[in-house]
């Protein structure tokens, strides 16, 4: 819906013929794709057996986590897709705290949650020797406060993503990373779903979007 209905914005000229979706998740975007381009082998991949078992003949998942060495060779696949979530507000906040938590877990993992900050991704992609590069970003609400019509659907969407997910992402980092007790978790979870859930203040994060394209000739 953030994107007009539409699954992707990179202006792809000729259909894809192999599709690799990174941290696919639930799966559900790489089997949208399967549906929309039946001739396309389409790969999903996550560290989560968390993936339908009934899906479109085109489409399969494999368990693998991304930050290890790719076992895919070269030119392997001519479409890639990759998401992630991210918050920010102001200093003090529960968003704020929030934040500076889970980014303090991952830089301890090795895996920083700050990528879509600062156009590091837009960079990365352009060092990486992408070319056409654009970076778009979004306001993504958090509940249904605000007067458009469709950002009132996705904030209604998204909070029922957020409200469902804290607690996994919670316990996991704070308590195993961080080493935080299993009631400090819950009562920063409470906090953290009492304000996502204030129309009030009008939570929202920002999402970044990248995307780009492989030149015609790739220079080693």
């Amino acid at each position: 819906m953030l994107l007009g209905d539409q699954l992707f914005e990179a202006p792809i000229k000729k259909p894809p013929t192999k599709v690799l979706d990174v941290g696919t998740g639930t799966g559900i975007w790489a089997i949208d794709m399967s549906d929309a381009y039946p001739s396309a082998e389409i790969i999903g991949t996550d560290i989560s057996p968390i993936q339908p078992t009934w899906v479109p003949p085109n489409c399969i998942f494999h368990l693998e986590d991304a930050q290890l060495e790719w076992t895919y060779p070269p030119e392997s696949f001519d479409f890639i897709h990759i998401r992630a979530l991210y918050v920010r507000d102001d200093p003090k906040h529960i968003f704020k705290r929030w934040s500076e938590v889970f980014t303090e877990a991952g830089e301890r993992m090795g895996r920083t949650l700050l990528i879509g900050t600062g156009g590091r991704m837009r960079k990365l992609m352009q060092e990486a020797g992408f070319v056409d590069v654009v970076e778009k970003n979004y306001k993504v609400p958090s509940g249904r406060w605000s007067s458009d019509p469709t950002m009132k659907q996705i904030g209604a969407y998204n909070l029922a993503f957020l409200d469902e997910s804290l607690e996994g992402f919670a316990l996991f980092m704070l308590k195993e990373i961080m080493g935080w007790e299993y009631i400090e978790v819950q009562l920063f979870v409470a906090e953290m779903r009492k304000a996502i859930n204030n129309p009030k203040i009008r939570p929202y994060y920002i999402l970044t979007n990248v995307f780009a394209r492989k030149p015609d000739v790739w220079e080693h």
